[in-house]
């Protein structure tokens, strides 16, 4: 009886004093687990728990990463040196329903070293400041009444002086593009590096030929006096107009008959035209200097008898391939391709003439180890001598280009030593020349 009755009021003291774990904080229950289900919850949450933090990681970091990795980079608004930024400004002038022909001083070139672009019919805006003004040159009051002028040579001098003096004051005063411009040199076309140029010259070649049918006939074509297309033909490798196939291997290459047609006109610039709407147009090319668009069916002959004898002419009177360039364009004028300033010695040439000059300089050196030394003779002189292929021009040309390489090799090694020169070697070498200069004196 008593033992039942101290089992009774054990009970009793333990309801009263049992802690729920309804009130207890949820981190106590998480941190000291009783049970063994709660053991076995633990087991299962935490490593999937885990898991699922290091899959959000790794989703984060990819997606982090993409984010940068797809993000465009935007052209400065302000990049004077940067000649695909000028180009693109140069582009919006190329419509002649927004922009009519200006004299020199003024013209769309002058416009686009500047910063300006043309908005809409003879108005321009700047990329950075966003003034926008008019330009009424083309416009002559006669009789009180205003005339379109669409000749620039009649367009008064004193008119055109005041515009130059805006294309620099219509920008703001803070602006960029007021403090300094694109350089003179800016319009070169990329012909230094003969690799680029080569590459640049088969594409436009493999463009034209795509348009082969409604290319103009070889009659059609004008072309400079002293031009010889065989001379010209004989400068490039055997390889430059072989087509590589894709199921056979590199070496086995075709040999296709070359379209004279269509490497005259890229060899003077002339590339296949792609509209940015309507997309390739096969009807037209276009330079992407001066962005000229040409109908090829202004060109072409429309009746030809089948030995090739011209039945009826064409629309015009032939197409020249250098005058049909704008007048500013580089495959046309030197001073665009070369800079006003230029001391070099193309600096009277234009582009169509420094691509010939790159194509010989180019078979020149390739084929100077083949050819044999010419052996000194007491009666010849200094310059026959130094010439191995008979012709003073092609070997100053190539002179020169070696010696450019060399130039190039010798301020890289500079460049390098310059690195592991050290304070103290610097100033040792700077004493050794004051000895110099005292013991010489």
């Amino acid at each position: 009886m008593n033992v039942t009755k101290r089992k009774f009021n054990a009970l009793l003291n333990g309801i009263g004093n049992k802690p729920s774990s309804s009130l207890l904080p949820k981190d106590v229950n998480n941190e000291r687990p009783t049970t063994a289900d709660s053991q076995v919850k633990k087991r299962r949450v935490l490593p999937a728990k885990t898991t699922s933090l290091a899959q959000e990681g790794a989703l984060g970091h990819k997606k982090s990463a993409s984010t940068t990795a797809t993000a465009p980079t935007e052209t400065p608004k302000y990049a004077p040196w940067d000649r695909v930024a000028f180009l693109e400004r140069l582009k919006t002038f190329s419509n002649l329903t927004d922009w009519t022909a200006k004299p020199a001083k003024v013209n769309e070139v002058e416009w686009a070293k500047r910063g300006w672009v043309c908005q809409k019919a003879e108005r321009v805006r700047c990329c950075l400041c966003n003034v926008e003004i008019l330009v009424k040159l083309n416009q002559k009051e006669v009789d009180g009444v205003e005339q379109p002028v669409y000749i620039a040579h009649n367009i008064e001098d004193a008119l055109v002086e005041r515009y130059v003096d805006l294309i620099i004051t219509s920008h703001d005063e803070g602006c960029l593009w007021r403090q300094r411009g694109c350089d003179d040199s800016i319009f070169k076309l990329p012909l230094n590096s003969t690799p680029i140029a080569l590459e640049g010259l088969r594409t436009r070649y493999n463009q034209l030929c795509t348009r082969k049918d409604t290319l103009p006939y070889i009659f059609n074509l004008r072309l400079p006096q002293d031009f010889d297309l065989d001379v010209v033909l004989g400068y490039l490798s055997p390889d430059f107009f072989a087509v590589k196939s894709t199921n056979v291997p590199e070496a086995h290459t075709s040999s296709p008959m070359i379209n004279k047609i269509a490497f005259q006109m890229a060899l003077f610039g002339w590339q296949g035209h792609t509209h940015e709407r309507l997309g390739a147009q096969l009807g037209s090319v276009s330079c992407h200097a001066c962005f000229r668009v040409l109908g090829l069916w202004l060109f072409k002959s429309k009746k030809v008898s089948e030995a090739g004898e011209e039945i009826e002419g064409a629309s015009l009177n032939g197409l020249d391939l250098v005058n049909e360039h704008r007048i500013y364009c580089p495959w046309r004028n030197a001073a665009s391709q070369n800079g006003t300033n230029s001391r070099s010695t193309t600096a009277t040439l234009t582009g169509w003439e420094i691509m010939l000059r790159v194509l010989k300089n180019d078979y020149h050196l390739k084929h100077s180890e083949d050819r044999p030394t010419v052996k000194p003779r007491p009666d010849s002189s200094r310059d026959e001598l130094s010439n191995p292929f008979g012709d003073g021009d092609e070997d100053d040309d190539a002179r020169s280009i070696r010696e450019e390489k060399e130039k190039e090799r010798w301020a890289r090694l500079r460049r390098v030593k310059s690195l592991f020169n050290t304070k103290e070697g610097r100033k040792s070498i700077g004493t050794s020349r004051e000895d110099k200069r005292k013991s010489g004196a």
